[in-house]
């Protein structure tokens, strides 16, 4: 039977990095950690830490219950808030908010600060999948994230669309057109976040479409890292706008694209918790902010999913299609 104290002991070292570091941070001895994570191998009959000496390196089946340990945790701390607000009288109001890197820091602050009240909100950036699980489990009150996903267990509200835009440095041949066509990219440099899933996928048909051959210079997770790799002349960069608009990187410039390149992202809240007041305001300032901030950006109703969806797959299967030829 897994104890709390296990798990525990697992997320401080997995997080911290040492037994050592571990104990220290938990206040115990450091025998005393590796006997619970020594308790904590035997219990679930995994291998979590791969041993030479005094080091340590987490094995693949340690990282993958480590996600969603780092879930848990985050909910627990959530509790325990709350517990203090409910004893302190104050009744203080707190969101919990996940969303991708891109709508995290592009455009969740902004529509925060639109919001005149006294409401405390925990932002957490992780990807697509993670906030669908987090939504469905209900440890998070709203999330945002990009289709395809899963929509058991969580009622979407709205869909969202916009166009990518590329980015490039300001010193850029290019930067003097209005409007950039893919053509414009033949044996450039491009830059674009690597997940073949999602937006990946939709600018390599995109590319191939227009018979583009271009070369990825870098990739990378994020849509800010191409940006800033764009701004040191790197490439130019093939992005989602929020991050191209909502997080404008000095020495850059953004430019619409000829061709249509769709980026779709969903607001999402568990399907069995009633939406509070507080929820549904800010899931109205992230829409009218979206509005005014994106160019082209058109809200869905959720009924429009499967259809979006669909569009989606098809480009990734005429993707692979290219690809074989």
């Amino acid at each position: 039977m897994l104890t709390m104290r296990q798990i525990e002991a697992f997320h401080a070292v997995v997080s911290i990095g040492s037994m050592t570091g571990a104990a220290k941070y938990l206040e115990r001895t450091q025998s005393a950690v590796s006997r619970l994570i020594l308790e904590l191998e035997q219990a679930t009959g995994l291998t979590l830490f791969q041993r030479s000496g005094t080091r340590i390196r987490a094995t693949e089946d340690a990282m993958l219950l480590y996600e969603e340990v780092r879930r848990s945790f985050i909910g627990l701390r959530s509790i325990e808030d709350k517990v203090r607000e409910i004893a302190s009288g104050v009744g203080r109001r707190r969101i919990t908010v996940g969303a991708t890197p891109a709508l995290a820091s592009g455009i969740v602050p902004r529509a925060i600060a639109r919001m005149d009240d006294d409401i405390t909100t925990t932002l957490t950036a992780m990807t697509s999948e993670s906030v669908c699980h987090a939504v469905a489990d209900g440890g998070i009150d709203l999330g945002l994230a990009t289709l395809p996903l899963e929509h058991e267990n969580v009622h979407l509200h709205w869909i969202g669309e916009a166009p990518c835009v590329a980015v490039l440095s300001e010193h850029d041949a290019l930067a003097g057109e209005a409007i950039i066509s893919l053509k414009h990219l033949y044996n450039r440099q491009v830059l674009t976040v690597a997940n073949p899933f999602r937006l990946r996928g939709v600018v390599d048909v995109a590319l191939k479409a227009s018979g583009v051959s271009t070369h990825a210079r870098l990739e990378t997770n994020t849509s800010l890292t191409a940006v800033l790799a764009a701004r040191e002349n790197l490439g130019i960069a093939l992005v989602e706008p929020v991050t191209a608009y909502g997080i404008p990187v000095q020495g850059t410039v953004v430019r619409p694209l000829a061709e249509i390149i769709p980026w779709v992202w969903s607001v999402l809240t568990p399907v069995f918790r009633p939406l509070n007041t507080e929820v549904e305001r800010l899931i109205e300032s992230i829409g009218g902010l979206a509005e005014d901030l994106i160019p082209g950006f058109n809200r869905h109703p959720p009924e429009d999913l499967e259809k979006l969806q669909k569009r989606l797959f098809r480009a990734g299967a005429e993707d692979k299609a290219l690809g074989a030829r």
